[in-house]
């Protein structure tokens, strides 16, 4: 009997120009980003090994504007909710 694979979804959020887009780049495709480009919105998807477990990891890489994280974030996870 196969188990589903578990998913986690992550959000990236902070100030703009502090790095959340490096390292979510850095961590979903190992290479480094050394221009910078102010994000609007990107959006991964990982799988990774968690305790000998397969999980599939999404990751939502937000703006560093407060108001659009919080819209975004709220527009895109919460109406999987409902």
């Amino acid at each position: 009997m196969s188990e589903t694979m578990r998913e986690y979804k992550i959000v990236v959020l902070g100030s703009g120009g502090v790095g959340k887009s490096a390292l979510t780049v850095q961590f979903v495709q190992g290479i480094f980003v050394e221009k910078y480009d102010p994000t609007i919105e990107d959006s991964y998807r990982k799988q990774v090994e968690v305790d000998g477990q397969q999980c599939m990891l999404e990751i939502l890489d937000t703006a560093g504007t407060v108001s659009f994280s919080l819209k975004s974030f709220l527009c895109h996870y919460v109406r999987e909710l409902l």
